[in-house]
Formats: structure tokens, C-alpha cells, sequence
């Protein structure tokens, strides 16, 4: 930590005219004499030629008075000021140019002292300009300096002492401007510098508080994204920035789904890729923190998505249809284990958690292959007898007409079966090749399409004679459970609510997206089928709420509350109802104004769709 020297004013102006006579080559050291801090700048200075006479400073002017940095600074500045009532100690801030923008006095008498030494609003105290200082020095070095007396390269501050400290912009880390505290020599104290950093880190926070859009849109053009012709999109928790080629994908319900995927990603690197089920693409992230915790993500996609197109499907009426919804989120990765996993002759099994949707990323995936008919779906815990062997004669005439072939629940498959299994898969290899599709071919004399034989299983679950089985025959898929892929969650919901209420489809706002995103879903995606059926059911054609959604679902983001605050809040949510939704209704019969109810709804937590009356 950088800390000031007690060396007499007169020393330190020797050794800055002696740098100067001699040049930057001059291989004197002053470590004796000053910090390294300021032998860098003073070398800096002496690079660019600053100007050591007083009448060197500018009068520039040039700043917007109501500018988000002043605006952030102004509370922690008065606050600073306050506190050091009656030390003699002034604050001064500036932008990135080092251009003094406000200043807050100690003392009313030290105005005319300042100004003096042209210490005020509208004055140019870059390095460049007028050398060593508590305001410009920060600013080159991305530091923290103590600055005493006549270590300032310019003569009209030598009789002030300064501590200064840059301040970053809080998503792009880039320095726009800096803080710095200065008294009279002899007034001075070794904790300036400290209370310049954390006065630096005040208004940092305060920026992320109040400029989200303005940092996103600095940070969007800053990180040089913008040129990009594929979709740039910039997020943190409250706002969103795009380019051009980004509006057309852009929604409220993606920007909640964007938030909650990136923050809950393990960050080792600063790049990731990513997929966006919603959008059938990949992207490359990179995240941007700030100092005060929280974090903002740029995001490039990877291509234009495509327009939304209707995917091939199993006649609905089939059995083994997909109805699920899930091959409309197949994600990429499991698409290509799949693909994998079905290079090969032999059979495929299908491992993941009870619920995880292993049946419906099977459809999916043999949906998106072409593989001929529906296919025979069996489920193994409801196979008859040993000596009734009707399910092992479907199967091999389903496999001869070229029928895929699906056994659900494996684990359950009694020992007397296992050589049926066994020979299944010994049919599924001694299929002829699929005949190429180049030349044009008869319906009549086409070849049968190439059958599959997927197996189903929860591996823990799972005896060991089936699991040796299925080893030798099977090349294995592992499904994730729907709390390691929550990003599939926004497109199954809508596929789910469609399910429940075709005609009057419901759909979910931004903040019971959200709630659904945060939820930890043990029940994987039956039990989110489950509840977004269930809530379509009983909301038809409305835009769920936060309010709707299940108890356990609307806490997954807010603070605890206490007793009395959840009967609070039941009260406000009932008279809401009553009213119909009008606010001003309710606060009267809550015995409440509505300045206060509206107070309330925001503390605890009550979301009110924007078609309420006020």
C-alpha cells in the first residue's frame, strides 16, 4: 500500500528539476525520495512534455451537469463530506478526461483557494496537461495515489496534499473518471488514500444501480460487438441491449431465461458456449462483473435463428406419438449423443432419473431421423409371462417391417427375458443396409426402413444381471435431469399450457417465467407437466401471474417471510381478487391508501398484471 513520505518539499523539487534536466534515460533512482507511483507518473509526465507553470491549466467546460457519473457520485460524495465535517478535507470528481465535473467543499473558505489553483468544475487535471495529480495520475495509472505538497508536478498544487482513485465503469472495467480527496499540507492523514478506493467503489455501485441500460449500451459498444451481423445481445437482472439482427428474437420471456441459464453456469473461463433451445442456436458468452457482486453477460450468437418451422410428427392419434413437447427443446448436445450412440447396428439405451423425459427424447430423436413407422413402444414392468412370448413376436415383426422397436422401464425386465432381449437386438443387427436414396425407387420395391431398438432405463434403479446385459448389447445416452437444463424449461411449458387448453392457451409472464426457472423440479419434467398442466386447466386464456403459480414455486426468488407478512399478503391478494383487480378498490377495503398498498405489493412480493386498474 501506498503511503506518503516526509520529505521536505524543497528535496522533492530537486529531484523532479533533476529528472527533467536529465531526461527519461537518466538511469537516477528516487526510491529514497518518492513512491514508485510517483516516479512513473512524474517519468509520464516529463514523456508528453506536461506543463509545470500554473497558468497550464484549461478551462474545457465541457461536461453534462445531470450525467449519470455525477449523478451517481452526488450521494456518496455528500455522505464522504458529512462524515469529515470540521477535517479540513475537500472531494473532487472527474470524468475520464480528468475534467473536474463537481466538487464538494470542507470548508466554505478553502472556495477561493481552489479555485486559485484552478481546482474546480470545468478544469482540465489530466496527467497529459498539467503532470502529477491527485485526479488525472489515478486515471493513467488504473490506481490508487497519494499525492503530498510538491510531489504534484505542476506548482500550483504544491501546497495541497490529494488521494485519489479511478473509477471503473462497473461492466465494462474501463476508467471514466476518478475521486479524489485533498487538504492543506500538514492536514493530511495515510487513510485518504483508503477512503478514495472505497469512496471509488461507492459510486461504482451506485452506477450499476442507477444507469443498467445506459452500462449495458457503454458496455455494448465498448466491447466492440456491435459490428457483429449475427444477433449481440447484453443482460443483467433488469435490462437488456441488442443489435439490429437481435429485436427479432428478443422477448421479455428470453431475457428471463438468458438470466437465470448464465447465472447459475460455473464460471472458470471468461468465454463460454452456451445453447438457446428456444432459438435452436449456440452462443458464445463472456461475463462482465462489476465491483459491487453483481454481473452483466454479453452474448454473440452464433447464427441468425431461423423463422419457426413445423417439424415432422407422429400422427397424434398413434401410440407412441410424442406429445410431450420435449422434442420441440431436444438440445443439441443430446441430439448429438444420440447420434452417436446410433452409428452403430446394435441397440441404444436411454439412462436418466424417473421423469427426466427418456421417452420423449427417444420420439424425439427418432422422429428427427425419419425411421419409418410410429414405433412399438412396450414397457417392460408389464410384460406377461415367461411362457407368453406375444411381446417378442411384435417386437421381431416390428423390427422386419422395419419398425423401430422402444422397451420402456428395462430395469424392470424379469431375468426370464433377458435371452428374448438378447435375440431381439441379434434381429436389429441382421438388418440388410438401408438402400440409399439417390435413385428414384418404386413405393413397391423401396427397401424397409432401418429399425432401432432403444431401451429405457433408470440406473439406479437397476439389478446387475439387466445391467451387464445392456452393457454388452446396448451403446448408452445419459439424460440430464431437468434441473441441469433448465434453459429447456420455456419451451416445455409452452408446449405443456397448449396441451392443457388448446383453444384458450394461457401463457406466463416474465416473473412466474422466472419462478418456474428457479424452482429445483426433483420431479424432473413430469412434475413440470404436471403443474402447467394443471395451471392451463384452471386459467384458461390468461397470462399467469407470479400470484398463480404453486406456493413452493413463488418463493424460489424472494426473502423469507415472516408470519405476519404472509397474512398480509393473503389479505392483499384476496382483496385484489375481490376488486377485480382494482387497486384502488382494494387499498379501501383494506383501510390503506393506495400509495401505501402499492408500497406493499412491491415489498412483499405481489405481482399485478399491467391491465389492473390503478
Amino acid at each position: 500500500m501506498q503511503t506518503p513520505r516526509n520529505v521536505p518539499d524543497d528535496a522533492l523539487r530537486a529531484a523532479r528539476e533533476h529528472l527533467i534536466r536529465r531526461g527519461l534515460r537518466d538511469g537516477t533512482q528516487l526510491s529514497e525520495i518518492v513512491s514508485q507511483d510517483i516516479e512513473h507518473s512524474w517519468r509520464r509526465s516529463i514523456g508528453v512534455e506536461a506543463s509545470a507553470r500554473p497558468e497550464a491549466f484549461l478551462f474545457v467546460n465541457d461536461f453534462d451537469p445531470d450525467g449519470i457519473l455525477i449523478r451517481a457520485a452526488k450521494s456518496v460524495m455528500d455522505h464522504w463530506l458529512e462524515s469529515l465535517n470540521g477535517m479540513g478535507i475537500s472531494l473532487f470528481l472527474s470524468d475520464q478526461s480528468g475534467q473536474i465535473i463537481a466538487r464538494r467543499l470542507g470548508d466554505r473558505t478553502h472556495g477561493n483557494r481552489f479555485d486559485e489553483s484552478n481546482a474546480a468544475e470545468g478544469f482540465s487535471f489530466s496527467e497529459r496537461a498539467v503532470g502529477t495529480n491527485g485526479l488525472g495520475t489515478p486515471i493513467e495509472g488504473r490506481q490508487a495515489v497519494f499525492v503530498r505538497g510538491a510531489e504534484h508536478f505542476n506548482d500550483a498544487l504544491a501546497s495541497l496534499t490529494c488521494a485519489g482513485a479511478p473509477i471503473l465503469h462497473p461492466v465494462t472495467r474501463r476508467v471514466i473518471g476518478s475521486i479524489s480527496f485533498a487538504c492543506d499540507n500538514g492536514l493530511d492523514n495515510p487513510l485518504m488514500l483508503a477512503m478514495a478506493r472505497e469512496a471509488s467503489r461507492q459510486i461504482e455501485r451506485r452506477l450499476l444501480d442507477l444507469g443498467s441500460a445506459t452500462g449495458l449500451a457503454l458496455g455494448m459498444s465498448q466491447l466492440r460487438l456491435s459490428s457483429s451481423k449475427a444477433p449481440v445481445i447484453m443482460l443483467d437482472a433488469q435490462a437488456v441491449m441488442t443489435n439490429v439482427s437481435g429485436l427479432a428474437v428478443m422477448s421479455s420471456e428470453l431475457h428471463t431465461t438468458l438470466w437465470e441459464q448464465l447465472r447459475g453456469l460455473e464460471w472458470t473461463e471468461a468465454k463460454q458456449t452456451i445453447e438457446i433451445p428456444s432459438l435452436n442456436v449456440d452462443a458464445t458468452v463472456q461475463r462482465l462483473d462489476d465491483s459491487g457482486g453483481s454481473s452483466a453477460f454479453a452474448l454473440e450468437l452464433s447464427r441468425v435463428p431461423d423463422a419457426p418451422t413445423t417439424q415432422r410428427k407422429a400422427d397424434a392419434d398413434a401410440p407412441g406419438a410424442d406429445s410431450s413437447g420435449v422434442g420441440a427443446a431436444f438440445p443439441h448436445v443430446m441430439r448429438n449423443a444420440f447420434d452417436k450412440a446410433g452409428r452403430g447396428p446394435g441397440a441404444i439405451v436411454v439412462c436418466g432419473q424417473g421423469g427426466s423425459g427418456k421417452l420423449h427424447h427417444t420420439l424425439a430423436w427418432l422422429n428427427g431421423q425419419d425411421s419409418g413407422p410410429n414405433p412399438l413402444i412396450l414397457d417392460a414392468c408389464l410384460l406377461p409371462e415367461e411362457k407368453d412370448a406375444t411381446w417378442f413376436s411384435a417386437s421381431r415383426k416390428a423390427i422386419t417391417e422395419g419398425r423401430s422397436v422402444v422397451l420402456r422401464h428395462v430395469e424392470d425386465l424379469p431375468r426370464s427375458e433377458l435371452n428374448r432381449l438378447k435375440a431381439l437386438h441379434a434381429a436389429v443387427r441382421q438388418q440388410p443396409a438401408a438402400r440409399s436414396t439417390g435413385t428414384p425407387v418404386e413405393r413397391d420395391t423401396v427397401a424397409p426402413s432401418q429399425a432401432r431398438l432403444v431401451l429405457t432405463m433408470n440406473p439406479d434403479a437397476c439389478p446387475d444381471f439387466v445391467s451387464e446385459v445392456v452393457s454388452q448389447i446396448a451403446a448408452r445416452v445419459n439424460v440430464p435431469t431437468l434441473s441441469e437444463t433448465k434453459e429447456r424449461i420455456p419451451v416445455l411449458a409452452a408446449h405443456f399450457l397448449d396441451a392443457a387448453a388448446p383453444a384458450e392457451r394461457s401463457t406466463l409472464s416474465a416473473v412466474a417465467l422466472q419462478g418456474l426457472m428457479r424452482w429445483r423440479w426433483p420431479g424432473n419434467v413430469a412434475e413440470l407437466r404436471a403443474t402447467l398442466e394443471a395451471l392451463g386447466r384452471a386459467h384458461p386464456g390468461r397470462v399467469l401471474q407470479g400470484n398463480d403459480l404453486p406456493e413452493h414455486l413463488r418463493n424460489t426468488g424472494r426473502r423469507q417471510l415472516s408470519k405476519l407478512e404472509s397474512l398480509e399478503r393473503d389479505a392483499i391478494v384476496a382483496a385484489l381478487e375481490q376488486s377485480g383487480g382494482n387497486r384502488s378498490v382494494a387499498a379501501d377495503s383494506l383501510g390503506m391508501g393506495r400509495t401505501t398498498l402499492y408500497r406493499k405489493l412491491r415489498a412483499l412480493g405481489i405481482e399485478t398484471p399491467e391491465s389492473m386498474a390503478p
